[in-house]
């Protein structure tokens, strides 16, 4: 077994994880807009490829074993550094540091837009829940202070919406 084998895996990861990238950014324009129709379709894409991106990790991490196994080291795991510190080919190394970095760079890009658009979704619920509240509230109720033990006995329920339900 080869080193090119691995390296291949890799680039058809690099290339899956930019096409991950590329939906998050698309993701953030379709959030900030509420398309949620378009939203869902990106989000099934996103699933389809993160599942084919296990697939490929796992088929990494098999060679990767196999490759250090078969070059009689030891691996705790199918770590790529550990990998890039086995192999003695210069060629091979600098081809697995180069996609070391690219992969990295990419995960990290993909991270920060993951983490983006959970704000930016974490804020349009925050902005629902404020303006249901608006339309729920009795806009007469907290005008004028009233001593508890002067109120009435049970709350009143003038409300359109029962935000309980």
């Amino acid at each position: 077994m080869s080193v090119s084998q691995i390296i291949d895996t890799l680039q058809q990861q690099h290339k899956l994880y930019e096409q991950l990238l590329d939906i998050e950014l698309k993701k953030k324009a379709l959030i900030m807009n509420n398309e949620v129709l378009a939203l869902n379709v990106l989000t099934q894409k996103e699933k389809l490829l993160a599942a084919n991106a296990e697939k490929l990790e796992q088929q990494r991490v098999l060679l990767t074993v196999r490759y250090i196994k078969e070059i009689g080291f030891r691996i705790r795991s199918g770590v790529l550094s550990e990998l890039i510190k086995a192999v003695t080919n210069p060629y091979e190394k600098e081809e697995l540091t180069l996609m070391h970095g690219k992969l990295t760079s990419v995960l990290t890009d993909l991270k920060h837009a993951n983490d983006l658009n959970q704000q930016l979704i974490q804020q349009s619920l925050d902005f629902l829940d404020f303006s249901i509240g608006l339309m729920v509230d009795d806009p007469n109720e907290d005008l004028v202070y009233k001593h508890p033990m002067h109120q009435q006995g049970g709350t009143r329920r003038n409300k359109m919406f029962d935000s309980r339900a």
